[in-house]
């Protein structure tokens, strides 16, 4: 009786991805196989012999506050004053990012976000908030300086994640309490804070999605009873104050994005004082972006107090110019 055939077994391969480099360059190419000398059984065969693809070259690591080279410095907030009586503010040029806030009076404040650099002089520094409370972890743990809180504000601050550096530092040629000036390069030496981390900004060419965009050189924003306006020049967008300038080593001061994000504010329970509002930057809602001159649409997310931004149009995250942006609050 004839045997049956062997069955003929079938080895599966399995595939394992890849994973992105995360480093500047890419993995390095795998070393190429050694071939064995013709012999007179082997056939010699007339193609070319095979090479090895060499890999495409990983994308430039960024700063994640920025889209410059990457810096490892931390992150340090300064709670800086936004009256008359203030002006002019020092140490805001420096800044990678700066948020504009409503407090009570209809009145708003300024978060100078610091992180590439640190100047000696900054300031007039005021009071903490807890809008500060609810936006600031998304740096991580940065550090606050600030001047003040009321008795509650002061209860949440070491609850929060950040550190909290109260200073009473004072200019005394300038108006209390519009006087409190700190260094910051000196702050940064003596307070250990969290390192900077990503917290949504995405960096890059224009691309597809601004090209399309309406043109826009200028922009106005009216946050309480100040108005805020961006117009769009060669270096980037020109900030005023209710008409006036801000100034930075003796130039008009610049930014290279403007984010307004349509926040809602409501009524602080956590506070003693019955005037004082805090803008949820934890949700959702609608975004204007505006960088070369153009605006886009768009919509923010924030699942949480730990958790980074989203900015998105149509779906695809939404492209900043490398640079420094302002960040609007507007309620």
């Amino acid at each position: 009786m004839p045997t049956s055939p062997r069955p003929v077994t079938r080895r599966s391969l399995l595939a394992f991805p890849l994973l992105a480099a995360t480093a500047c360059s890419g993995n390095p190419a795998p070393a190429p196989q050694s071939e064995p000398s013709p012999s007179a059984s082997t056939a010699v065969s007339s193609a070319p012999p095979s090479r090895t693809p060499t890999p495409s070259p990983s994308a430039r690591p960024v700063d994640p506050l920025t889209g410059g080279k990457v810096s490892t410095n931390a992150v340090f907030a300064v709670k800086i004053d936004n009256t008359a009586p203030a002006r002019p503010q020092l140490g805001l040029d420096a800044a990678d990012l700066v948020v504009v806030e409503r407090v009570e009076g209809a009145l708003t404040r300024l978060i100078a976000i610091f992180h590439t650099s640190f100047p000696t002089v900054v300031g007039p520094v005021r009071s903490a908030r807890n809008t500060d409370v609810q936006l600031l972890p998304v740096f991580g743990r940065p550090g606050l300086v600030y001047s003040g809180a009321n008795r509650l504000v002061q209860e949440q601050l070491p609850r929060a994640s950040l550190v909290p550096i109260e200073r009473s530092d004072r200019d005394h040629s300038r108006v209390a309490p519009h006087n409190v000036m700190v260094n910051l390069r000196t702050l940064a030496r003596e307070h250990k804070v969290g390192a900077v981390r990503d917290i949504g900004l995405r960096f890059g060419p224009p691309g597809r999605l601004w090209s399309s965009a309406p043109a826009a050189s200028k922009a106005a924003v009216t946050v309480g009873v100040d108005r805020f306006a961006f117009a769009h020049g060669s270096a980037g967008y020109t900030v005023t104050w209710n008409g006036q300038a801000y100034s930075g080593g003796g130039k008009p001061l610049t930014c290279d994005n403007v984010v307004v994000l349509h926040v809602h504010d409501h009524k602080d329970t956590h506070t003693t004082s019955d005037l004082s509002i805090v803008s949820d930057t934890v949700g959702e809602g609608d975004a204007d972006i505006y960088r070369d001159g153009r605006r886009l649409r768009a919509r923010w997310r924030r699942p949480n107090v730990s958790a980074p931004f989203s900015f998105t149009s149509g779906g695809t995250a939404v492209p900043l110019a490398p640079g420094r942006t302002w960040l609007v609050l507007q309620g």
